[in-house]
């Protein structure tokens, strides 16, 4: 093989690949926000207090309105059911309510906390999920319905768990 021949198998091994690449991004083949289920904040938004050398890395967090309307109930079930069937993970997870919680004895689980932050008005009726330093980093909908309650309580699963295997807090 030739010194010409080699070179141009060489270009077109290198180039073709970032020629396709640059395609992709361009024509919006690519979809970059598929790995998580949540939306991601734009802001940070540091919502509770750090808790960091506790054995709960993650708290899933539900803003409740004064009083608890049925959208607010209908997603303290959800995540009551959710933290139950976290099995062994629950160690690392707490469920916090931020507000009035009117059936305490119902939601034992749920701890209650305030907020310091007064602009929590962009965070009402959203479930979200908050790491160890009390920064907010997903949220989800709080949907009316019951039966979508079941889409949002599997996407707040599925990102949770990921969090949950990919921790590395405690290392």
């Amino acid at each position: 093989m030739n010194k010409n021949k080699f070179m141009l198998l060489f270009v077109i091994c290198c180039v073709l690949p970032l020629a396709a690449a640059k395609l992709v991004l361009e024509l919006g083949w690519f979809n970059p926000g598929s790995s998580s289920k949540g939306v991601w904040l734009e802001q940070e938004i540091f919502l509770l207090d750090d808790i960091s050398g506790q054995k709960k890395h993650w708290r899933i967090v539900l803003l409740t309105d004064t009083p608890c309307q049925q959208r607010c109930q209908n997603a303290l079930h959800t995540v009551k059911q959710l933290y139950i069937g976290l099995g062994r993970k629950q160690e690392q997870v707490q469920p916090v309510v931020v507000g009035p919680l009117t059936d305490a004895d119902v939601y034992p689980m749920f701890i209650q906390q305030q907020t310091e932050i007064m602009d929590t008005a962009s965070l009402q009726q959203k479930i979200l999920l908050v790491d160890q330093k009390g920064l907010v980093l997903l949220s989800y909908p709080m949907p009316e319905q019951q039966a979508e309650m079941a889409d949002v309580a599997r996407n707040i699963r599925y990102d949770l768990l990921k969090l949950l295997n990919y921790d590395r807090t405690s290392v």
